[in-house]
């Protein structure tokens, strides 16, 4: 049972088939039989009754009747059907006895490989691995269990070498060690080995954090994002089956069983970033269910949205995929969920420039177009990009800078709004969704690229949580997309916000896209504030944390094998 006070970790997706245990009983269905039994100190025959003998007459015992002492002494032995049957059948009952105490005998065994999965009763806890929460762990739990989370997103490979204590029943996060690595596990299209060693780096960096003693207890799962899936399922297995094979060889830490090395499906990216964020927020401290918050994730190649809509007319969330029920502490959640494939940052600068050369634009700023140039109103004037179009076709981008304009109105034109929508009502692309805005009463968090992109221009990167309005991104956006007119002379006193300025030309479009996504896509008020955050409490936002709680409900502790 978990404290009040302390994060809750346990959490499962409903199942609609139910489980019965079933308890088979022994029956031994003895056989009655006439049995002789003969001893040397008992010289006697004793016959046992059968059916067609209900009371026979004992058979006199010769020696007693030459002994008068020993007639007085020795007293008939007791008699019965019970006493008769076992008596009878003296051989199966010892063999019941000895199986029944090998039995009890293992239980403690068994219940050490099964539910402990440890040697703690045996096996003494090191003094120099530590909590800093407790120093005795809850009965049957180790004090500290370390989870390591591959991340392999699109731009990068990150690890997060994650440490839970069990100061009770349910593991509490007290310390998480990051390490990071560039290019992601997508960019070794046709070098499998390649990308395996890739890791070895962020796997190293686990070997130096975790205790030894704990090694062989540590899970570690690579969980592939968006940028993986887009390779095609060849490919893409071909990578996670070399990934597999080098941990296997080179690192003594378990892979998770179920989906250890895999490319993750969408739905339980946002799912587990939901987890991260309303269990960093303690919205699952209590057995008294707490309202929980919305959460946005813009990655590279895919943006997740997740919420709990409010019920209207006796429904919060129509049937289908999209539809997550969940049980956390005893509570229940009917989750909205969806990722959106190719509306991350990086797919959506691809389809705006695709957009582009599909619907071309005449010049303007005196700027002139040469053969396969294409004017693009969302970077900087004179601006010259190459890009390859779906069509593997080589052309180059000139940049004619009409923000407010033109470059708008490409950025909306990707979401399809008018794109038929099957099941009512639809955010964009034609997909179903609750209004986001009326059925999400509580805050709306949204990170990864949403934070990055708008921090450096606000309070500063260092500021891990901070608070915009809808409409305040707007007046972000047009700021820092006109600034180019006057060398951003708004930003010179922001180090920060000048060396992301010079990083991209594409800042304009990345801004216009984020503004775009939050009020046109998903149909957010500009009134409406949205909280941006890096970490909260200290740990990032994203999925990875609730994906370490998940792996937690299956018990990885000392001295497991299994």
């Amino acid at each position: 049972m978990i404290q009040e006070h302390k994060p809750v970790a346990l959490l499962s997706r409903n199942s609609s088939s139910d489980q019965e245990d079933d308890l088979a009983s022994l029956d031994p269905n003895p056989i009655g039989a006439t049995a002789t039994t003969t001893t040397a100190t008992r010289r006697h025959v004793a016959s046992i009754p059968t059916p067609n003998s209900p009371n026979p007459a004992p058979i006199p015992d010769a020696a007693a009747q030459d002994d008068p002492v020993r007639a007085k002494t020795d007293k008939p032995r007791p008699t019965g059907l019970f006493v008769d049957l076992l008596v009878a059948n003296r051989s199966y009952w010892t063999l019941v006895v000895i199986l029944f105490a090998t039995f009890f005998a293992f239980i403690p065994l068994v219940h050490e490989r099964l539910f402990s999965r440890g040697l703690h009763a045996s096996k003494p806890w090191p003094n120099n691995i530590t909590s800093t929460h407790c120093t005795k762990a809850h009965p049957g739990r180790p004090l500290v269990q370390y989870v390591l989370m591959v991340d392999a997103g699109s731009m990068g490979s990150r690890i997060h070498v994650y440490k839970f204590n069990y100061c009770n029943a349910t593991p509490e996060l007290e310390g998480d060690t990051f390490g990071h690595v560039e290019p992601g596990l997508s960019s070794y299209d046709g070098d499998s080995e390649g990308a395996a060693r890739s890791l070895d780096k962020l796997l190293d960096l686990a070997l130096k954090t975790v205790p030894t003693y704990l090694h062989s207890s540590t899970p570690v799962a690579v969980k592939a994002t968006a940028g993986l899936r887009l390779l095609g399922d060849e490919k893409s297995e071909m990578i996670l089956a070399a990934v597999r094979r080098r941990i296997e060889s080179m690192y003594p830490f378990p892979i998770v069983e179920d989906q250890g090395v895999a490319v993750m499906d969408g739905a339980d990216e946002g799912v587990y970033a939901w987890v991260t964020v309303n269990y960093l927020l303690e919205r699952f401290n209590s057995f008294k269910k707490k309202p929980t918050v919305a959460i946005l994730d813009l990655g590279g190649a895919s943006t997740q949205v997740v919420f709990e809509p409010r019920v209207v007319g006796g429904h919060s969330v129509a049937q289908g995929e999209h539809r997550y029920p969940m049980n956390f502490n005893g509570n229940e959640y009917v989750l909205y969920q969806h990722s959106h494939l190719g509306y991350g940052l990086i797919m959506a600068r691809s389809q705006i420039n695709n957009y582009v050369v599909a619907n071309p634009l005449d010049a303007k700023h005196e700027v002139s177009l040469g053969d396969k140039e294409y004017a693009h109103p969302c970077l900087p004037v004179g601006t010259r990009q190459d890009f390859v179009t779906a069509d593997s076709e080589q052309v180059v981008l000139v940049g004619v800078s009409d923000p407010t304009g033109q470059c708008k109105a490409m950025v909306e034109a990707i979401f399809y709004k008018d794109k038929k929508c099957n099941m009512l009502p639809c955010s964009f692309n034609g997909v179903y969704q609750p209004s986001l805005h009326a059925t999400a009463e509580d805050d709306i968090y949204a990170f990864s690229f949403f934070f990055d992109l708008t921090a450096p221009f606000r309070l500063g990167s260092a500021t891990l949580a901070q608070e915009m309005t809808i409409g305040e991104i707007e007046e972000l956006t047009e700021r820092v997309c006109i600034g180019d007119e006057n060398g951003f002379l708004e930003f010179q006193d922001s180090a920060e916000a000048m060396k992301e300025l010079r990083k991209s030309v594409n800042i304009c479009m990345d801004l216009r896209f984020i503004y775009g996504l939050l009020q046109h896509g998903y149909g957010i008020p500009k009134t409406r504030k949205v909280k941006l955050a890096k970490k909260l409490k200290g740990y990032e936002t994203g999925w990875t944390v609730g994906g370490s709680i998940a792996i937690l409900e299956d018990n990885w502790f000392v001295g497991s094998l299994i």
